[in-house]
């Protein structure tokens, strides 16, 4: 069989056991997470804020796991965007995202981190959605925020929320994240911070952007 045939079979194999994969994990996690009791504030002012303009939701990417669940069942009215990188793993996690009907996905480049940026910006000033990042991913170090969510913050003026959750008692994977998922019968409290905003007319620099939005982000 010639080699490139070989590759889309391969190709299309990757597709489908990826698809099954993310579809399973997903019912499990719905199941695991239909169980445990959940706590959310910040709510509210998460709401008004996503009303009034253009919004970002920060969260480290170890808490992933719960994210598509909280969203879809606490705030089903917004369009919500993943930035995710164009990778295997990336793959997976679109198709769990698009299983969602307010659930979009904002495929990046890993490498290319210019590209990546420029569409981070775009998307947040031309379309009407919710972008969600996680500033240590895709791949670590892990709590290390990198500067391409402060940049975005700087350029587009948009409200920053620090998502976070916490439960307790949880999984916590050998990943280079330390990915966690809550156990069932967990208590999980879900916090949305107070929303971080700069403005253009008094910008601060960028390391200074970079140190208010780790510290508005908890570590624990």
């Amino acid at each position: 069989m010639p080699t490139p045939m070989k590759d889309k079979i391969k190709k299309n194999l990757y597709k489908v056991r990826s698809y099954c994969i993310a579809k399973v994990g997903k019912a499990i996690a719905q199941m695991l997470f239909w169980t445990c009791q959940l706590e959310i504030e910040g709510l509210e002012q998460f709401c008004q804020t996503a009303r009034s303009g253009k919004c970002m939701i920060m969260l480290w990417h170890n808490r992933l796991a719960l994210v598509p669940f909280i969203l879809h069942r606490f705030a089903p009215q917004f369009i919500f965007a993943a930035l995710i990188s164009a990778s295997r793993d990336g793959d997976m996690l679109s198709t769990v995202v698009h299983s969602y009907k307010q659930g979009r996905v904002i495929k990046v480049p890993h490498q290319a981190r210019y590209q990546a940026l420029k569409e981070l910006t775009r998307s947040i000033e031309e379309e009407e959605q919710i972008v969600i990042i996680t500033p240590d991913g895709p791949r670590g170090p892990r709590y290390e925020l990198k500067p391409g969510i402060a940049v975005a913050a700087l350029e587009t003026e948009a409200s920053v929320i620090p998502l976070n959750w916490t439960a307790d008692r949880f999984w916590e994977l050998k990943t280079w994240d330390r990915l966690r998922i809550p156990k069932p019968f967990a208590k999980i409290k879900i916090t949305l911070e107070n929303p971080v905003k700069f403005n253009k007319g008094a910008p601060p620099s960028l390391e200074q952007a970079k140190a208010t939005l780790k510290n508005a982000l908890p570590v624990d």
